[in-house]
């Protein structure tokens, strides 16, 4: 079985983070920890599909990897269709997996769901249960669990199910999915599902549906990135790497995990569960509450990161970070503080692709790029 990994999209609503695939959590990136695992189900023969935006920096990442090769969509308009019809370029096995990277789920649901292709005719669509409406594809399904619809944003209200449609298809039969796919028409967000409805309908593919019950994150807007941040710290052991400096005057309360190189000065105080990576500073006085700090960064004297993710090379000093998502290569002028509660305590709103949008939390900083110098006493209201 080969497997397409679509990795091409340009995460335009997380802005101004620039590539989710690029974001390194507890000291690998996200695309690495995919590969990590498809590796670990014994899935050996990976297609990575990029963009011309991140094709060069995947091959970087992935040139380490065996069997791994990184392609490019030359045209993002096109869409997940696009992706899949770009990755078939290359594909010679009948048998094929579609996965997207926009999700963070429990690992072990690739051996699950290869299981469970096994016992079916055509294929498995990865199905997850929600509470409460999900901007997504829905699926509709019979008593023997074989998927009969696919509808795609159905609308509050509308839903045909409580069962969402999670991007890792298992088909049996890829080429003869892929002639639907080649000759689907629609919208671009939506010509793959439409392709795949029509498959099960017109090309009576028998389809099975896996229900998943474990964790699921997709990363759709920036405060999910805080989201996934807890679960791989979550995942992360108690450790002390053997090269590192900690001060027998710093105090570590539960689970924090210290990388190599690390340094840990005097009167510093890390709550669990933290990361900090290598080669990190945690200076004198400093302040580290349920965050993961990148390799390379200094959290300099008398400052306080809570509940935010820092991704590397970030530098510090006497600042507040709270709750705050912050991309590689950036740095804080003295007294910096990014404000993290409105005043009412009420949701707080970002503005995403020009409209402003509930995060549906009421504690959330600042979003900030690669690059980005602040000086000495700036500040920022929640959400900016």
């Amino acid at each position: 079985m080969q497997v397409i990994l679509l990795a091409a999209g340009q995460s335009t609503r997380l802005d101004p983070i620039e590539d989710k695939n690029l974001l390194e959590f507890a000291g690998k990136s996200l695309i690495e920890h995919r590969i990590a695992a498809l590796k670990k189900a014994n899935m050996r023969d990976i297609v990575v599909v990029g963009g011309r935006h991140n094709l060069e920096q995947l091959k970087t990442i992935l040139k380490k990897y065996k069997n791994v090769m990184v392609i490019e969509q030359e045209n993002l308009k096109d869409g997940m269709a696009g992706g899949v019809l770009a990755g078939n370029r290359v594909i010679k096995h009948k048998n094929v997996m579609v996965v997207s990277t926009n999700d963070v789920f429990d690992y072990s649901l690739f051996e699950k769901a290869l299981a469970v292709a096994k016992q079916s005719d055509d294929g498995v669509i990865v199905g997850k249960r929600v509470s409460k409406y999900f901007p997504g594809g829905y699926l509709k399904f019979d008593k023997k669990m074989y998927v009969t619809d696919i509808i795609e944003k159905p609308g509050e209200g509308k839903e045909p199910s409580d069962i969402v449609n999670m991007v890792l298809h298992i088909y049996n039969d890829f080429p003869k999915f892929i002639d639907f796919l080649s000759k689907a028409t629609g919208k671009a967000d939506d010509r793959y599902e439409r392709a795949l409805d029509k498959y099960i309908k017109k090309g009576k593919a028998k389809i099975k549906v896996f229900k998943y019950n474990g964790y699921w994150q997709p990363i759709k807007f920036p405060w999910h990135i805080l989201e996934v941040m807890r679960y791989f710290m979550s995942e992360n052991e108690h450790k002390i790497d053997r090269t590192a400096d900690v001060s027998k005057f710093a105090h570590l309360k539960g689970q924090v995990y210290i990388g190599p190189k690390v340094k840990v000065f005097e009167n510093a105080i890390i709550h669990g569960p933290a990361y900090i990576g290598e080669g990190a500073i945690i200076a004198t006085n400093a302040l580290v509450r349920e965050s993961m700090i990148g390799n390379n960064c200094v959290v300099g004297f008398a400052t306080e990161v809570a509940r935010s993710y820092l991704n590397h090379d970030v530098w510090m000093h006497s600042n507040y970070i709270g709750d705050s998502v912050i991309d590689h290569n950036v740095s804080f002028g003295a007294g910096t503080v990014l404000g993290n509660l409105r005043f009412d305590e009420e949701c707080v709103k970002v503005k995403i692709k020009g409209d402003r949008q509930c995060s549906g939390i009421n504690k959330l900083g600042a979003i900030i790029g690669s690059g980005v110098r602040f000086g000495v006493n700036c500040s920022t209201n929640p959400g900016v």
